[in-house]
């Protein structure tokens, strides 16, 4: 029997909410007889979530997640973008934005550290789909600007709702995460703490 694991996800745009839960799936298959659950907390989407919303709700997001003892969440998943390439050896600019969610998130955030996932793609999650979308040797993508990224993804600049769940939701269902994670340095970075904490997880249910 699959034992579940619920999650919270926080992020500044629609395209993460087709992307990681499509993620969280070919993961949970990965580390063991999971299912993953999303919870219904998350950003009020009425026009576009964003990074400033990101930044002001994560904590009081996060602290909700784990007040719920009738559906307890096992994890909390919050991300914003970079919003720029970032080329450093260990990726110093990567590192800079997630010590800026962290500190934003402040107390709650070391109160469930343990519980808790951050990512920052490079330059933005677009890159995510567009190396799924693309057989692109490792980090060559974050070069092209976000504009010009949007124009590749999702054939426009500035791209509806309904036209980014499309096109994320359609490059998620045949993505080969396992490459993602060996062509983008920043997907790999979330993709480590979520199979490491998966692996835990799964290992702490067995009977």
């Amino acid at each position: 029997m699959s034992k579940t694991l619920r999650y919270t996800l926080v992020s500044e745009g629609f395209a993460e909410y087709k992307f990681i839960p499509a993620y969280m799936e070919w993961a949970a298959k990965e580390t063991g007889d999971l299912q993953v659950v999303r919870t219904n907390i998350q950003i009020a989407i009425t026009k576009n979530p964003s990074l400033s919303k990101v930044l002001q709700e994560a904590a009081i997001l996060c602290a909700r997640s784990f007040a719920d003892d009738r559906n307890p969440c096992h994890l909390f998943i919050a991300g914003i973008d970079l919003d720029e390439p970032d080329f450093t050896d260990d990726l110093e600019l990567h590192g800079k934005r997630l010590r800026e969610l962290k500190e934003r998130m402040g107390k709650v955030f070391k109160q469930y550290e343990a519980q808790t996932i951050l990512y920052v793609p490079v330059q933005a999650i677009d890159c995510w789909v567009y190396y799924v979308q693309q057989n692109a040797t490792a980090n060559s993508l974050e070069s092209t600007g976000k504009n010009e990224t949007k124009r590749k993804v999702y054939g426009e600049k500035n791209p509806d709702r309904q036209r980014i769940e499309k096109v994320v939701r359609e490059a998620a269902a045949q993505a080969d995460f396992a490459k993602l994670a060996k062509q983008s340095r920043s997907f790999k970075h979330f993709h480590n703490q979520v199979i490491a904490f998966l692996t835990q997880y799964s290992k702490t249910q067995q009977p």
